[in-house]
């Protein structure tokens, strides 16, 4: 069993519109940072959120965390609060890693 920890909550509106298509298309998959002791996903906090729900386990795309990772395809990049497009993925975990950050385990 490994713990997954999202960016930040799901919204309950969206997180319903997600269990639907996750009913219909199955799980999903997720790309995250190993962390060690813990995942932290770089994507999918409804999806994350939706699989626990519905008791399915993701599928994991799981990169190191020494790997270079091009942050300007998620929809959480702003240019504003990053310098570059490339960090090394530990890099990008710790700093999506915050208070708000929640906590699954499959």
């Amino acid at each position: 069993m490994k713990t997954i920890f999202t960016i930040h909550a799901p919204k309950a509106k969206h997180l319903a519109k997600v269990k639907a298509e996750m009913i219909a298309m199955g799980a999903p998959t997720i790309r995250v940072v190993d962390c060690g002791d813990y995942l932290m996903a770089l994507e999918g906090c409804h999806r994350i959120a939706a699989a626990h729900a519905l008791g399915i386990t993701p599928n994991l795309c799981v990169i190191d965390q020494d790997e270079i990772v091009d942050v300007t395809g998620f929809d959480w990049f702003d240019a504003a609060n990053w310098a570059e497009s490339e960090y090394q993925a530990g890099e990008v975990a710790g700093e999506l890693f915050s208070t708000q950050a929640v906590e699954y385990r499959f």
